[in-house]
């Protein structure tokens, strides 16, 4: 009888007692249902969210660290490839050997050679020589040129030069003070 009441009831009462019961049944599926799981799907995301931020920082790191590497990789072959123009501790008496053939052959007159103290310069060590010879022009062009044609690094710093004199048949026509130095590669390790 009560379903004829509802019948026989104007039709906004039944649209209200239709609009009451669909919101309450929203409201039960909303607090019984969607809350919960809406605050595990929000929870959810947020755990993407850091695990993706995780994962980028994890790629960042992956790169930089083979950056690093390639780094290390490159210097490792630099240090081998330095260590064939750096002359070991029983080479320096026969590079100086070959600087003086160097001046001999270039017919350079030696007035002064003086091998001064080593200098720690990390990681290598400079052995500078102060030369002073004597000659022409060309004789020094081509001792320097001799000079840079060594296998092993050698530098010339504080080059002076100044004439000799005005005769023009001389066979020493210029005088030249520099300080020649090679370096040999300190091994920490060692």
């Amino acid at each position: 009888m009560n379903n004829m009441n509802l019948q026989n009831s104007p039709w906004y009462v039944q649209m209200g007692i239709f609009l009451l019961i669909g919101a309450i049944a929203v409201v039960l599926f909303y607090v019984f249902y969607y809350k919960d799981n809406n605050d595990i799907i929000t929870g959810l995301d947020s755990q993407i969210e850091g695990l993706k931020e995780e994962i980028r920082k994890a790629k960042k790191k992956e790169s930089e660290k083979k950056q690093i590497q390639e780094q290390t990789k490159n210097l490792e072959k630099f240090m081998e490839d330095l260590k064939d123009v750096l002359p070991e501790d029983k080479e320096i008496q026969q590079i100086i050997n070959k600087v003086q053939a160097a001046v001999s052959s270039a017919r350079l007159r030696i007035m002064n050679w003086v091998t001064q103290p080593d200098r720690r310069k990390d990681p290598l060590t400079e052995i500078p020589i102060s030369i002073m010879v004597q000659g022409n022009y060309h004789n020094l062009a081509l001792f320097f040129d001799q000079l840079s044609r060594l296998k092993k690094i050698f530098t010339v710093d504080n080059l002076s030069i100044t004439q000799l004199g005005n005769e023009k048949n001389a066979i020493y026509t210029v005088n030249a003070n520099f300080t020649a130095s090679t370096y040999l590669y300190k091994d920490k390790k060692k």
